[in-house]
């Protein structure tokens, strides 16, 4: 299953300028998702980190991630739809920053599920650009209403 960008807005409770899902290219449910984000040096976050290099802050790589699986989230359970339920980001994991993501890159991510209830989450996550791996490391979620 693929998905386009107008269908990823509908999936994620994010609006400008904090999509960072630009497309998913695969979605097996309950699972794993691939999903892309390409990296623009009109992004906000390259106005301050850092203004002579621009480097894409580790949050929001991790963002990215945390996206991802929240795509997956709702293609799995069909869960996380109301506008009063969220998956929240509870904890950040082992999360490694092995290279540098600069405006120019595409990243892949791939998230996997490794424990997954109706009210908790624990994934993998994995950021590529190209055939090196930026970024990896593990999230868990909660499902909150409000």
């Amino acid at each position: 299953m693929t998905m386009t960008f107008e269908q990823v807005k509908d999936h994620l409770k994010q609006r400008f300028p904090l999509i960072m899902v630009d497309k998913v290219l695969e979605l097996e449910p309950g699972k794993r998702i691939r999903t892309i984000k390409n990296v623009t040096g009109n992004e906000l976050q390259f106005l301050g980190h850092f203004p002579h290099f621009a480097i894409m802050p580790g949050t929001s790589i991790i963002e990215a991630i945390g996206q991802s699986a929240s795509i997956l989230f709702s293609r799995t359970t069909g869960k996380g739809t109301n506008p009063k339920e969220y998956m929240v980001l509870g904890a950040v994991n082992d999360m490694r920053f092995l290279v540098p993501v600069v405006p120019g890159d595409t990243m892949t991510i791939d998230v996997s599920i490794l424990k997954m209830t109706d009210e908790a989450a624990l994934i993998e996550g994995v950021a590529r650009v190209q055939d090196a791996v930026v970024t990896r490391g593990r999230l868990s979620f909660a499902r909150r209403i409000v």
